[in-house]
């Protein structure tokens, strides 16, 4: 017996089968709108004769062989595609892409590909990927939600989470031998700039921007330079460091203490944690109310 397992983030992703190949050319009608804009203009008698015809949606659109499309017919899809793509698109062009759609359709009827094994297996696998997308719509995505107590709860139990470690801002010059750090810290010493030395001599990326490694958070880097920075007081710059990349000397210009980030910085990021944690437990609450309503029995020699 063949099983199919869906997880949660394969079942939630959008599957659409109608209007394929519109979809693929939806950058050629975009472009056509965009030429056809500059060209056409809309004037108020226009807008006032568009509002005031009204007509039956049985009236006949587009005729093409045997085939035709109401007014009816191409509002829905007018409808869906202002719903997916927003406004800005052409009805001519639309109307255009729907009618060599039709077009193709018929063509792949008239030479048997409706009866294929191949293409009516995948109209079963997404037929039914569909169902299952729409299940989930209506028991999990329209039902789970967060209040604001949740999230504020959340925020008050998981304050180490949204606390921000002590941090400084970082300069950096790195040589490659230890009588080159020597100099370089002596002419710092007499007073050279630090920008201007490390632009000059150090080896690390960061030389290009006067050795700045922006703000850097407490336990991120080496311990052989965390001992070091996070006691140096503001501009201070610190003796030689041997790392195994090789001699630093390091100097900070501004500490940030540790501090707890306030609840309106974290809101957005907490709803979206607790919102996709509450709709797991109800994808796995209703699998397994599904499988507790059958027997399900597997011959396991099968798969070995």
């Amino acid at each position: 017996m063949k099983k199919i397992f869906y997880s949660f983030k394969v079942v939630i992703t959008l599957v659409t089968f109608l209007f394929i190949l519109l979809i693929i050319t939806t950058s050629s009608i975009l472009a056509q709108e965009q030429t056809l804009s500059q060209e056409k203009t809309i004037t108020p008698e226009t807008k006032q004769e568009d509002t005031e015809t009204e007509l039956p949606p049985e009236t006949i659109l587009a005729t093409f062989g045997e085939q035709t499309i109401t007014l009816g017919e191409f509002n829905e899809l007018w409808a869906q595609f202002l719903e997916g793509y927003g406004p800005g698109l052409d009805k001519i062009s639309v109307l255009d892409q729907v009618i060599s759609e039709r077009l193709l359709i018929a063509e792949a009827k008239n030479l048997g590909l409706e009866e294929d094994e191949k293409v009516q297996r995948q109209i079963k696998d997404m037929t039914e990927q569909i169902l299952v997308q729409a299940l989930i719509q209506k028991e999990i995505l329209e039902k789970v939600q967060v209040t604001e107590e949740e999230v504020t709860n959340y925020y008050g139990e998981n304050q180490e989470k949204f606390t921000e470690k002590e941090q400084v801002h970082l300069y950096n010059i790195l040589l490659d031998n230890e009588d080159k750090a020597k100099e370089i810290l002596e002419r710092l010493k007499i007073g050279e700039e630090f920008e201007k030395l490390a632009a000059e001599n150090s080896l690390s990326p960061s030389a290009t921007k006067g050795g700045d490694m922006g703000y850097v958070l407490k336990d991120t880097l080496i311990s052989e330079i965390e001992e070091v920075i996070f006691n140096l007081e503001i501009n201070e710059f610190s003796e030689i460091i041997k790392t195994d990349t090789g001699f630093h000397i390091l100097r900070i210009t501004d500490k940030k203490p540790e501090r707890l980030k306030e609840i309106e910085e974290v809101r957005a990021e907490i709803f979206q944690t607790l919102l996709y944690t509450k709709q797991n437990e109800a994808f796995e609450k209703l699998l397994a109310d599904l499988r507790s309503k059958v027997n399900i029995e597997i011959n396991e020699e099968l798969l070995k």
